[in-house]
């Protein structure tokens, strides 16, 4: 699944709100609205691909999370990517299953 260069990753990704879309990529999680817009921003600009800001009410916390993916191991591959990359940015992201 790795590229060379920012490109797009093969098309393990799925679309939101499908059966298949079942982890993702939490990049961080923040109190401040402005801290996690520019953090979407960042991802979003860096890897054209889908970034949530997921407000927690509960928590009061903006969780910022990127890419819809079929498996565990797929959604890995691509945060071993992101900390290839950018090791400063993404040195504490993990991956997340979302809810069904």
């Amino acid at each position: 699944m790795n590229t060379v260069g920012g490109t797009r990753p093969r098309q393990e990704q799925t679309p939101a709100g499908t059966a298949q879309a079942r982890f993702t990529v939490q990049v961080g999680a923040f109190k401040d609205p402005h801290n996690a817009s520019r953090v979407q921003s960042l991802a979003r600009d860096r890897y054209h691909m889908p970034v949530v800001n997921d407000y927690q009410g509960r928590l009061g916390l903006y969780q910022i999370r990127i890419g819809f993916f079929e498996s565990r191991e797929a959604a890995a591959s691509f945060l071993l990517r992101m900390q290839q990359e950018h090791p400063n940015d993404y040195k504490d992201s993990w991956v997340v299953q979302m809810k069904q």
